[in-house]
């Protein structure tokens, strides 16, 4: 808004007259037409809705394109990972572009998902084994991307992040408490079989383990350790939360202290992420990651 002043002689004083005009939305622009120049080459980048609507050049948004050009940039080079793995890497939200925000954003840009080499993996209840081999290790993972990239690891033959796990199970979140009872019809021993689970490390992942060690007190389950280290060594940030998130149960957060105790570096940063009430989500280790961790 812009104030222009009228002075107005009254016959008892003098008052000024104040009018407010709206400043035109083309001097609202932010972005440099430089920059700009810079990124519109890359492949699917279209910046003509933000020209015809400055108002919306923020140093956010900003921020956000520069990532999409330097990643388009090498796309031709990039594995196809999950949406989420990718809205991680691109924008530190694992569910930005699930949600209307990433849709419209992507939307202004005249962008999708296949241009970011990134895919849509439905979450149903899933469990992939290893053929011809007894079922002696499995491993249990919260997050749906993760399991996805592991299922790929385990069809080539490869570790995930250390472990060689004969059979894998997308938990999908809680659901895990009711439904680890089925595999028993499926002819699967959990009595002998070791367990091993990783999740977000964050309060509603270290919760739904707690809640799933005191429901099956008899299972042989314990915390994915090599994994959670691999999350840890490849995180170079930690996360806030998307929304505000109840605490943990205390009992439920003991049984994890107890575990990541005989791992200092894994205790020390479950204590900060509490602390600055912070989060660290599986999406660290898509698939790009733990295929370069197998190789090394």
């Amino acid at each position: 808004m812009t104030p222009i002043i009228k002075k107005t002689k009254y016959s008892s004083t003098h008052l000024e007259e104040a009018y407010w005009l709206t400043v035109p939305a083309s001097s609202q622009a932010r972005w440099s037409e430089t920059a700009m120049m810079r990124v519109i080459g890359a492949k699917g980048l279209n910046l003509d809705y933000y020209r015809n609507h400055p108002e919306f050049q923020t140093a956010d948004t900003w921020k956000y394109i520069e990532r999409i050009y330097e990643f388009l940039r090498t796309a031709e080079d990039r594995e196809t990972i999950t949406r989420e793995e990718r809205s991680l890497e691109l924008f530190d939200q694992e569910k930005y572009l699930a949600g209307p925000e990433g849709k419209q954003f992507l939307s202004r840009l005249g962008m999708n998902l296949e241009l970011l080499r990134a895919e849509i993996v439905r979450e149903d209840f899933e469990a992939h084994l290893v053929p011809d081999r007894p079922i002696l290790c499995i491993l249990i993972s919260e997050n749906h991307s993760f399991y996805q990239s592991a299922k790929r690891l385990m069809v080539k033959g490869t570790a995930v992040c250390g472990l060689q796990p004969d059979m894998l199970i997308y938990g999908e979140g809680w659901k895990i408490i009711s439904s680890l009872s089925y595999l028993e019809e499926r002819g699967i021993d959990l009595l002998e079989a070791k367990l091993f689970y990783v999740g977000d490390m964050d309060k509603k992942g270290w919760e739904i383990y707690g809640n799933l060690k005191l429901s099956y007190p008899e299972l042989n389950m314990k915390l994915a350790m090599p994994v959670y280290r691999s999350m840890l060594s490849s995180a170079t940030r930690s996360y806030d939360y998307a929304k505000e998130q109840t605490d943990c149960p205390p009992a439920y957060l003991e049984r994890v202290r107890q575990e990541f105790s005989a791992i200092p570096e894994l205790l020390l940063c479950m204590n900060s992420l509490l602390t600055e009430n912070k989060r660290i989500p599986q999406e660290v280790l898509n698939y790009e990651v733990m295929a370069r961790l197998a190789r090394a």
